[in-house]
């Protein structure tokens, strides 16, 4: 039978015994929200947990739309409505990209991401994470992290934050409290919280109790972020649903929906083939590679783990990243990223990479550009630039008998 995978703009596929197959774990199907302008404009007058937007915008002069990058789905549905509300009530509207440590984006990504309209019509900002200047300091968190962010939060009358809901290997969910930590955060606060990626708690769909959440929750309580309008991404960033109010209140209902499009039962199997979804969510190495966490709960002992992510991107990482998969073991790696002194977000990427071989003593065979294969040489991920040579790799390795499991947007998949 044939199965296939998303890998960048197109989908590659393999010929399989059905027989082999476990089963291919998958998001939930969702009823899309008909008409994503009318539902924004219903949630931006009823919200969670605040009053309409618009009472929220009276009397006030400037406002801050904090959202996301490339990286993730285009927010321009849900800004637009924001814009309209501000511009009715004489509001000067500014949209700060909140890249984290990611990359700026060019002027082309801009135009496609945002729209001519928004463009035309709001002054448009990047975060710069290592920009020292442009940050203010708020104290610290419980943990130690430097409550240091980008200045632009305090030099506007009305804080929101617009982006999508999904699950988030290192934060439980995506949105609210991320928009400030990562998004708008010194690169060095930013490195302080992810070295919570080492901790077990950390999982994917988990809110509380994960220590890079609370802390990221910790910062974001001392900074002002008034008003939130998110909308929840179903499996093929169709959107299933739409919240807006109470950056606490708002945020958690809407993780709650996702939870539910997104939770599925363990299976496991010798041989993973695993996804992250295609475009954006395998544009570089940095986003492809969480398509791994399922894959690693998944994969039996001794097994192979087939990670599909083409990255035209490039590795989208620090130079640490390729210098410790080039330069250390895995077990080196798992052992090191542990020392605060060694940790930083490139770490983090080559032990994400390192962990299945540590824990489960599994290969991982990434298909992949012929770019990204090259620059690959010499570290423990083994590399393929078509599925069907990374399949008769697998299969020699675990056996041309061996059980196999398909995963599909494997970096939202919460696995219990």
């Amino acid at each position: 039978m044939k199965y296939s995978v998303r890998y960048g703009k197109k989908t590659l596929s393999v010929e399989v015994d059905k027989k082999r197959v476990k089963g291919v774990l998958a998001p939930k199907k969702v009823k899309p929200v008909a008409d994503v302008s009318a539902a924004v404009k219903r949630a931006l007058r009823r919200p969670t947990g605040t009053p309409p937007l618009a009472k929220m915008l009276e009397g006030n002069k400037t406002a801050l739309i904090i959202t996301v990058d490339h990286t993730r789905p285009s927010p321009k549905s849900l800004i637009l409505p924001v814009i309209d509300l501000c511009e009715r009530q004489g509001v000067a509207p500014t949209v700060i990209i909140a890249t984290g440590c990611h990359r700026q984006m060019t002027a082309a990504e801009l135009r496609s991401h945002l729209g001519r309209d928004i463009l035309r019509r709001a002054r448009i900002l990047q975060h710069d994470p290592f920009d020292s200047r442009g940050m203010v300091t708020r104290g610290k968190t419980r943990r130690g992290t430097a409550i240091r962010v980008s200045r632009e939060v305090f030099r506007h009358d009305v804080i929101i934050g617009a982006g999508i809901i999904e699950p988030s290997y290192l934060a439980g969910y995506s949105g609210g409290r991320k928009l400030l930590m990562p998004g708008l955060a010194h690169h060095e606060s930013v490195d302080n919280n992810h070295f919570y990626l080492t901790h077990p708690d950390t999982e994917i769909g988990r809110l509380k109790g994960n220590p890079v959440s609370d802390d990221a929750a910790e910062f974001a309580r001392k900074l002002p972020l008034d008003f939130i309008v998110y909308e929840i991404s179903g499996p093929n960033d169709e959107v299933a649903g739409v919240v807006a109010g109470h950056a606490v209140k708002a945020h958690e209902k809407a993780c709650s929906r996702s939870a539910s499009i997104y939770g599925v039962k363990r299976l496991e199997a010798d041989i993973v083939v695993s996804t992250a979804g295609g475009a954006p969510y395998d544009c570089d190495l940095v986003q492809g590679k969480k398509a791994i966490i399922p894959a690693i709960h998944t994969v039996k002992r001794n097994g192979v783990i087939v990670l599909c992510a083409e990255c035209p991107g490039g590795l989208g990482a620090e130079e640490t990243f390729i210098r410790w998969l080039k330069t250390k073991t895995p077990l080196e790696v798992t052992r090191d990223v542990r020392d605060r002194k060694q940790f930083n977000l490139g770490a983090h990427g080559a032990n994400i990479l390192a962990k299945p071989i540590v824990e489960k003593n599994a290969r991982v065979v990434l298909v992949t550009s012929p770019k990204i294969a090259r620059q690959l040489q010499g570290t423990y991920v083994i590399t393929a630039t078509s599925l069907p040579d990374a399949w008769k790799l697998a299969n020699r390795i675990a056996g041309a008998k061996s059980s196999v499991l398909f995963i599909e947007n494997a970096r939202r998949l919460i696995v219990t």
